[in-house]
């Protein structure tokens, strides 16, 4: 019954490349990973069809994903899950999204539920991705920026999650663009101090994606912080 809630300070941080790398990072080591993305606003249409633009990328790295056992909710309007579904007069039906995640759990070794924007995203009215994390009691890899900004977001993000007694895996920066090495260091080193959780690594900025997907190895350093999960599985 493992997994990881891969989640993020704020929309658009790169939680969907994250999630990918970590799930090519675990098939590269044996670990039959399923990413599932429960609800993902703003789909798009292709060929006739409606797409998750997160799926289509874990795809990259593991063609064989189906679409269906990867996301439950695809919504068109890029907004909060809340609104989008309103918009379409649709009802996210939250125990059809925690049989899923168990479901995924009793045939595949690890399951990466990645969420939608950050903790206090509306799925409903009065219930935000952070009560979802918590009914699904999976441990939270957080995922933010690597440069200027990062420790005021980061840090509100963990103090909320410690006040829902969410456990934190660790956190994941992401570099978005070039940023100055020195403001990063400082970012990692003052996190990790004003929240005594693990920084586990930068991400580093990516040209060409698919070459990060196919080789993991550069990685390692990163995602070998969670060898322990990955020796309990195997």
């Amino acid at each position: 019954m493992a997994g990881f809630f891969i989640t993020g300070t704020d929309t658009d941080v790169g939680k969907t490349v994250v999630t990918s790398l970590l799930l090519s990072y675990f098939h590269s080591a044996g670990v039959d990973a399923q990413p599932y993305k429960p609800i993902q606003s703003g789909a798009i249409y292709e060929k006739g069809k409606l797409q998750a633009p997160d799926v289509q990328m874990y795809k990259r790295v593991l063609p064989t994903i189906s679409p269906r056992k990867a996301c439950t909710y695809l919504l068109e309007k890029a907004s909060s899950p809340h609104l989008a579904a309103k918009e379409e007069v649709r009802a996210i039906d939250l125990d059809v999204i925690r049989r899923n995640v168990e479901q995924l759990q009793s045939v595949h070794d690890l399951v990466l539920v990645e969420g939608a924007g950050g903790l206090m995203v509306p799925i409903q009215d009065e219930y935000c991705m952070i009560d979802l994390m918590k009914d699904l009691a999976l441990p939270v890899i957080l995922v933010g920026r690597s440069g200027l900004g990062t420790i005021n977001h980061t840090v509100l993000t963990v103090m909320a999650l410690k006040a829902a007694d969410i456990p934190i895996e660790g956190i994941i920066l992401n570099r978005l663009h070039i940023e100055d090495e020195t403001i990063e260091k400082d970012n990692v080193e003052m996190i990790e101090r004003l929240t005594d959780v693990p920084v586990m690594g930068i991400v580093p900025h990516y040209n060409l994606l698919d070459d990060a997907f196919q080789n993991p190895s550069a990685l390692h350093p990163i995602f070998n912080r969670l060898n322990h999960f990955k020796e309990e599985i195997t």
